[in-house]
């Protein structure tokens, strides 16, 4: 008995200790408080707006949707034989028309290549409208800022909307009407949304006459311009 007493208070003691660290660090648990201690950064955790959740969950959805229809032609499922294969590629705003432009250029496909104009569909701007000078409009953000409001953009002296201030932008009105909604509730005022998204010029690229080596190239520029998509031609050459 005596031997097995002695035993127990020396399994205590022993216990007692490695809980002190006598023995070196203890691993860690992951609960807290420590875990917190441990993270890198925690001021900048911040929880997001159901606004800005249903923003970011629109546009997931968007660049999905711009994947599956990208699968819905294959280039590579192409008939080449007669050289009668045509393809669309598009559609891309002005300053990335000029990028995919070059591209095409550098593969020499002289009148095979063809560009024409379409509309592309604007987006929603939610914004808070021009002040009369800058330091109104800095005065303006800075209030943003103690209501909560970080994502925003001071417009230029360069733009239409000079010392206007741009909140966010969507596509989808519902989300813009959301969106406003949120804002308004942390005491914003003023907040405003334009009634329509305007069309944007844009340029679709046809590329005719196609052939095995040009086919390869074209996947490649694809794989750099995802956003956009290969289609049929709407009519054969």
């Amino acid at each position: 008995m005596k031997v097995a007493f002695l035993l127990l208070v020396l399994a205590n003691l022993a216990l007692y200790a490695w809980q002190q660290g006598v023995f070196g660090t203890r691993p860690d648990t992951g609960r807290e408080p420590g875990r917190v201690a441990q993270q890198i950064a925690p001021e900048r955790i911040r929880v997001l707006t159901p606004a800005e959740v249903e923003q970011r969950k629109a546009k997931a959805r968007e660049q999905a949707a711009a994947k599956q229809a990208s699968a819905v032609f294959s280039l590579a499922a192409l008939d080449l034989a007669g050289g009668q294969a045509c393809a669309e590629f598009g559609d891309f705003p002005v300053n990335e028309a000029a990028r995919v432009r070059a591209r095409l250029d550098a593969m020499e496909l002289g009148d095979r290549l063809s560009t024409r104009g379409v509309e592309l569909p604007g987006w929603i701007m939610v914004y808070l409208p021009p002040f009369k000078t800058r330091a109104e409009a800095d005065r303006a953000a800075a209030e943003l800022r103690k209501q909560g409001v970080r994502d925003f953009v001071v417009m230029g002296e360069n733009t239409s909307m000079r010392n206007g201030i741009a909140l966010a932008s969507f596509k989808d009105p519902a989300l813009a009407k959301s969106f406003l909604a949120d804002i308004e509730k942390r005491g914003v005022k003023g907040v405003r949304t334009a009634e329509r998204p305007p069309a944007l010029p844009g340029t679709r690229f046809t590329i005719k006459a196609l052939d095995a080596p040009t086919v390869e190239k074209l996947q490649a520029l694809q794989k750099d311009f995802t956003n956009a998509k290969f289609a049929a031609c709407a009519s054969q050459p």
